[in-house]
Order: structure tokens, then sequence, then C-alpha cells
């Protein structure tokens, strides 16, 4: 098992991105269920990061890349987009800090 523990990374401000920037995807509560998929006719449904033994099997690194690179730069869905450029590398960390946070 892959540890929940994060080196840096601010989870408050981490939620707060996530609601600017992911929720419309990857829902309010983190669950994979937002209302624009629908829009997008996606074919899957973003990781339920609440989800522990979701949350736990991915590594911070490939969490990392995926905010980065985006889906389709990692094998996972292209209509995840980069966000390398868009926000910074202490965001990324308050991202993974705060997905790691809502793990149940």
């Amino acid at each position: 098992m892959i540890p929940l523990t994060v080196e840096a990374g601010d989870a408050g401000a981490g939620a707060k991105l996530f609601k600017q920037n992911c929720a419309r995807c990857h829902g309010q509560a983190a669950k994979g269920d937002g209302p624009d998929l629908v829009k997008l006719q996606s074919a899957t449904s973003p990781d339920d990061w609440t989800d522990k033994s979701v949350n736990q099997s991915l590594t911070d690194t490939f969490i990392i890349s995926m905010i980065t690179k985006g889906g389709k730069a990692n094998g996972k869905s292209p209509i995840m987009p980069a966000f390398a450029g868009k926000l910074n590398a202490d965001q990324m960390q308050d991202l993974l800090a705060f997905l790691r946070s809502v793990a149940q």
C-alpha cells in the first residue's frame, strides 16, 4: 500500500484550487461525478478520490504527472487537460495534499 502522506502542500489551498479547476469533472466532493461529464460524453468517469483503495493505488508522482501533463500523456482519459503552465509547482502540491486528504 502507498502511504497517504504528503510532505508538502496545503490541503485547504488545494481544496480551493480543486473547486476552481477540477470539480466540474471530478465533482464537488471529488467522487468522480462532476456535472460536465455528460456534456463531454466521457466514456469513463474520473477516479473517486474519496475511495481509499483508489487513492492509495496511485503514487504522488503519477498524480502530479496527471495534473501536469493531462490524461492522454498518462494513458488515461484524453478529456483530462494538462495544467502545466496554468498551475505552479506549489499549487500542484496543494492539489495533491487535498486529494490525499479526502480518502476515507
